[in-house]
């Protein structure tokens, strides 16, 4: 190899080693990873989406500008407000003169005109059309800026901390930019909704009038949601400033990628740096699902308590992901036989501790479902005399 070569490789692991978060446990060094591929954007990130462990970072912490990789956003807080039943598919969204003048990628919406939700939705994930981005964020705001107000408020509290909305899609505006590791941020949270992922996974659609008595044909500009197995989503954008973006997504089985681009050359570029960090992920690591949500792990004797017995659960499904070679995940619970009343709704029982290779990869508190009074002197006399003559 070289001394050029080796220490090449081990500026390499020492940088792979400092972007897996503080989750990601010693067991992950010990194994085989190969390097990951060359990127030509200027910024990438791919992360696990199951646990949000970045596995491939390349400056992930530039700002940038991201083009209609923006609509994201908007698509999120669509399917959220149709999730929290503020708005529902069939609501008609209207469109103003602004939309009318908006410029760029669009389905040409004629002042006064009114489409569904469903239609709209359509035209952004798949036509990533500006007008209707705005017309579907001014319906969901109560106006662009109100709904742009809510973007960022959203980004805060996803954790995006370098990013910054001035519209809700993605038009060249200062002051307008985000990072690969903020995208990733979002594109984890937005796998988790069923609906967006309907949207984003569609190749085309020709359900929306031209104004012409026929109807548009949107394309996707996601290529990989043809060229690549596993892919659904997430979206694409460009713009002379931006250079060519993308948020992409892949499963296969349990095991979840994602990917943010920024800044990548080309649209080919764009899709062969998403495709090649993507499969490489699937290649050096897996995810195995340890236990499902509020999944009952066992029942608590509760002494003195006003129910004889508490379910012991998980608050969320765990699934852990580690390298392709690593060993197989034994799951044991601790758990006492009885507890002492009351009990608290979430209070700590226990613990299950999953390892591989005998070796803690993750210790999950396990809790109470529901809470448990202890008992009184009165409900204590009643059953005892309730059992007596029943």
């Amino acid at each position: 190899m070289g001394l050029r070569g080796g220490l090449k490789r081990f500026r390499w692991i020492i940088s792979t080693v400092f972007v897996l978060n503080i989750f990601w446990t010693p067991l992950i060094f010990a194994q085989t990873i190969t390097e990951p591929p060359p990127v030509q954007a200027k910024a990438a990130e791919l992360i696990d989406a199951n646990s949000g462990q970045v596995l491939y970072a390349k400056n992930p912490n530039q700002e940038l500008p991201m083009a209609s990789v923006t609509k994201l956003m908007t698509l999120y807080l669509a399917v959220k407000a149709i999730d929290q039943h503020q708005i529902s598919l069939k609501d008609l969204v209207p469109a103003d003169e602004t939309a009318y003048r908006i410029g760029g990628s669009q389905i040409w919406l004629e002042p006064g005109e009114r489409l569904s939700v469903d239609q709209m939705l359509k035209a952004v994930a798949i036509g990533s059309a500006n007008d209707a981005s705005y017309a579907l964020g001014a319906f969901i705001g109560g106006s662009e800026s109100a709904f742009v107000q809510k973007m960022n408020q959203t980004a805060h509290q996803l954790g995006m901390l370098h990013t910054h909305f001035v519209n809700p899609h993605g038009l060249p505006a200062q002051g307008h930019y985000t990072t690969a590791h903020d995208l990733a941020l979002l594109g984890q949270q937005a796998v988790k909704m069923p609906l967006l992922l309907h949207y984003t996974s569609m190749w085309e659609d020709r359900s929306i009038r031209n104004g012409k008595g026929g109807t548009l044909w949107l394309v996707n500009h996601n290529r990989l949601l043809r060229t690549y197995p596993g892919c659904d989503g997430l979206k694409t954008g460009f713009t002379h400033e931006a250079g060519y973006c993308m948020v992409a997504t892949a499963k296969r089985d349990n095991t979840r990628m994602i990917v943010a681009i920024l800044g990548a050359p080309t649209g080919k570029a764009r899709a062969q740096d998403a495709a090649a960090l993507m499969s490489w992920g699937f290649q050096n690591f897996r995810t195995t699902s340890v236990v499902k949500a509020h999944e009952i792990l066992g029942r608590v004797r509760v002494i003195r308590g006003t129910k004889p017995y508490v379910d012991a659960v998980v608050d969320h499904a765990v699934a852990i992901t580690q390298p392709s070679t690593a060993g197989r995940l034994h799951s044991s619970k601790e758990l006492p036989g009885d507890i002492s009343a009351p009990v608290q709704k979430g209070q700590i029982l226990g613990y299950l501790t999953v390892t591989s290779q005998k070796k803690v990869v993750r210790r999950i508190p396990i809790r109470a479902s529901h809470a448990v009074d202890k008992i009184t002197i009165g409900q204590l006399t009643w059953r005892y005399l309730w059992k007596l003559f029943s």
